[in-house]
């Protein structure tokens, strides 16, 4: 365990706002209050009740920037009760995709979950949920992670099957919000449940970051029970699968950049 990794994950447990000194202090602290405080928090969609609400602060990538991986290794996960991370996202450095969640208290840096991304076309990333020796660990594959499309699935054995999508236009109107990421289960009998989004508008978005870039975070709404009042997924999966929505988010916009400076040039 290296000691770099504690003192930074020290620091973000000691204070709010953490990792980007370039953060407005005050925007931050206004960010992090109760969710009944912003109109997005309200339960404006009668078949989606948020019971639970976190803050991703993900910086995401710039859309004007070198197609180079993203600076930030650590992506806190605010409880919007205490005011403090809940969970760190660690990338062990600049040049790997694969990153592990961990409890943001946990001096040990236990894996809650693991991501393992592989490189090249069609090769989708492996989530696990659960600790390295957990027997009992649900590990499954996020279907979908082309660069040409926005929905992606993953069925796993505890829950069932899910999707991430993008909100259509009332969708972002209804919460006030320019981008929109919804997580649904899908039954069965086709017919889906909403069980988290991610809104992210002006006030919400992680503090510094603008409406154009790539795999910046926002406000995790979640409703993990539901009618049924039994768990329908769980937080952990909820959180990592977002995460790599985002990272989809970052690897598109590095492709067309890619593209963009490999262009032939004009005579």
């Amino acid at each position: 365990m290296k000691s770099t990794s504690l003192q930074s994950k020290d620091a973000a447990i000691a204070m709010v706002p953490l990792l980007s000194s370039s953060y407005d202090n005050s925007k931050t602290t206004s960010l992090l209050d109760s969710a009944s405080s912003t109109v997005v928090d309200s339960q404006l969609n009668t078949n989606f009740n948020p019971t639970t609400f976190l803050q991703i602060q993900a910086e995401g990538k710039h859309t004007i920037s070198l197609p180079s991986p993203p600076k930030q290794l650590e992506i806190p996960i605010f409880s919007l009760t205490t005011g403090r991370p809940v969970y760190i996202s660690i990338r062990p450095c600049r040049s790997k995709g694969n990153c592990r969640l961990v409890l943001a208290e946990d001096s040990f840096e236990t894996a809650a979950a693991r991501t393992t991304y592989k490189f090249g076309p069609g090769r989708n990333p492996i989530v696990r949920i659960g600790g390295d020796d957990d027997l009992e660990a649900d590990k499954f594959e996020m279907v979908g992670m082309s660069l040409f499309t926005r929905t992606v699935g993953f069925e796993t054995r505890k829950w069932g099957k899910f999707e991430w999508r993008y909100g259509d236009k009332r969708e972002r109107a209804q919460y006030a919000a320019d981008n929109l990421l919804i997580l649904e289960k899908v039954e069965v009998s086709g017919e889906r449940v909403r069980v988290a989004q991610l809104v992210r508008n002006d006030v919400l978005r992680t503090p510094g970051t603008k409406y154009m870039a790539a795999g910046n975070g926002g406000r995790l709404q979640m409703d993990l029970v539901g009618e049924s009042g039994h768990e329908i997924i769980s937080e952990v999966a909820v959180v990592v699968t977002c995460l790599v929505m985002l990272k989809k988010e970052i690897d598109r916009l590095r492709a067309i950049q890619i593209a963009v400076i490999a262009a032939p040039k004009g005579p």
